[in-house]
Formats: structure tokens, C-alpha cells, sequence
């Protein structure tokens, strides 16, 4: 093998393993949990101001009447943990079911079993309990639809709802930054060794 040869192989080798490496990192990363928020909604049914219940909290709920259904989809799959959300100080009692779900085959399907939370019209911060298992029944790869059902409203016009978070293991942008530098590098590298003089090359060797 010719020095030239052998000094690319050197070079490649090496850029090889710090693309890897980043790609290792970024694995890594990709299984740290973040916290995301409703993004759009995916259908609704005796709701009133149905937007209102996405992104951050902000103390403007979407009321959910009596018998009505929220669906909300976020942009990443929730796992099934650290599912919260707000319920706004509203009159009455409310019985409301939350459920995980996923579209499949066009459908959108939902877990057998729900979280059950008791709406006393006092307004609260609810912290679901953990939904993994439910979110697995329905889907391998995470669960990006959330539901909400009134199942049953007493003296009240339906609970007040807002903030609705979960968590996701999607890469974060700093994960993807860091891997598209790992091939950028890689590329500069493969491109610079091809572009290098060999004369120089034998040089520096001689």
C-alpha cells in the first residue's frame, strides 16, 4: 500500500470514528425525556374555544360541556409518563376520563383504560398517572393523541382545560445540531484528503 494510500485510509478512519461517536452522543441524547405541549387539535365534540387548551398554560381554558370530547395531537410521540395539565376554577362537578392514543391505519385508536380525575370546580394542576402501558396497548412507537371526555357534568357548563403537557423521547434540536456537525465534519474531511497534493504528501512522509 502506497504511502499516499495509507495516509487517506489514516485520515478516513478517523473522521469515520468522530462521526460515530457524534452519532453515539446523539443516541444517547435521544433517549432523554422532554416535556412537550399540545400542539393542534385533532377533533372535537361539545367544546367551546377547543385552541385554547394547547401550548404553555395561560389561564384561558377550552370548556369541554357535558358528554363533550377533546382529542389534542402533539408533534412528538408522548411516551405515556408525566402526562399534566390545568383545570381552571369553574362552577359545578366534573367526571373526566383521559385516555392515550395513536392514528393507525388512518384511525385514530385509543387505550382501553383511562385516568379518571374528579373535577371539584375549585381548578387544579393534574398530574396523570402513568399511561405507558395503556400508550403500548395501542402503539410500539409512542402515542401523539390525547383525549378528553366529559363523562358526566353536574351544575357545571363542562371543565375549564389548559396546559396540557406529556413526554417525549424525540431528539432535541441540540441533538440534531450535534449530529448534522458529526457528517459535516466528516465530509470537510473526506473532501480536504482528496484535494491534498501528493507530492506534499510524499514529502511529509519522506
Amino acid at each position: 500500500m502506497s504511502i499516499r494510500r495509507s495516509h487517506r485510509m489514516k485520515s478516513i478512519f478517523h473522521a469515520a470514528i468522530a462521526a460515530i461517536a457524534a452519532m453515539s452522543l446523539s443516541a444517547q441524547s435521544a433517549n432523554a425525556a422532554i416535556t412537550i405541549f399540545g400542539s393542534s387539535v385533532h377533533s372535537e365534540s361539545g367544546v367551546t374555544g377547543s385552541s385554547a387548551a394547547l401550548g404553555v398554560p395561560d389561564a384561558t381554558g377550552a370548556t369541554v360541556g357535558s358528554s363533550g370530547e377533546l382529542v389534542l395531537q402533539f408533534l412528538q410521540p408522548l411516551t405515556g409518563a408525566g402526562i399534566s395539565f390545568d383545570i381552571l376554577p369553574v362552577a359545578g362537578i366534573n367526571v373526566i376520563a383521559v385516555s392515550i392514543g395513536e392514528v393507525v391505519g388512518g384511525i385514530a385508536t385509543f387505550s382501553a383504560t383511562s385516568f379518571i380525575h374528579l373535577d371539584d370546580g375549585l381548578g387544579a394542576s393534574v398530574a396523570v398517572a402513568d399511561l405507558s402501558a395503556a400508550c403500548a396497548s395501542v402503539s410500539a412507537t409512542g402515542c401523539s393523541l390525547l383525549r378528553f371526555q366529559n363523562v358526566l357534568a353536574v351544575g357545571s357548563p363542562g371543565f375549564a382545560l389548559d396546559g396540557v403537557s406529556g413526554v417525549s423521547n424525540a431528539p432535541e434540536p441540540a441533538v440534531w445540531s450535534l449530529m448534522i456537525l458529526g457528517f459535516a465534519f466528516t465530509a470537510w474531511r473526506l473532501k480536504a484528503e482528496r484535494r491534498r497534493d501528493p507530492a506534499a504528501l510524499l514529502a511529509a512522509h519522506g
